[in-house]
């Protein structure tokens, strides 16, 4: 999932590997907005904020989520981005397999992780 201008564009990629954690100020920004937003809903498992190449040549910075996919969760990934960096600059939202969620483990930390049910 991609969004610029707050129209969200599915894009279909035929894979996808994850290369590292993002990380910077004005990311540590993102993902403390992006917990607190999760934390007021049911919120993925986990997320990472990962640099990740397609195979098309070019790289990029995906939020990655270990859950279903949600409309809501992207709604509140969209506006805590937007808020933050403007709506001309896009993130890309990925909803993991598990599989996926273990290649991204493999190379990048959590940044948010669900509280346990008790």
């Amino acid at each position: 999932m991609f969004w610029k201008r707050k129209k969200p564009e599915i894009l279909q990629k035929p894979s996808v590997r994850f290369l590292g954690e993002q990380d910077g100020e004005p990311e540590r920004e993102l993902k403390a907005a992006l917990a607190a937003a999760f934390r007021e809903t049911s919120g993925p498992r986990r997320a990472y904020l990962a640099r990740v190449d397609y195979g098309d040549g070019g790289q990029a910075v995906a939020l990655c989520l270990a859950s279903p996919h949600d409309a809501e969760l992207l709604r509140r990934a969209a506006a805590c981005f937007s808020r933050l960096f403007g709506t001309d600059t896009s993130l890309d939202i990925l909803f993991l397999s598990e599989a996926d969620e273990r290649a991204v483990g493999s190379v990048c930390r959590s940044f948010y992780e669900r509280a346990p049910v008790s």
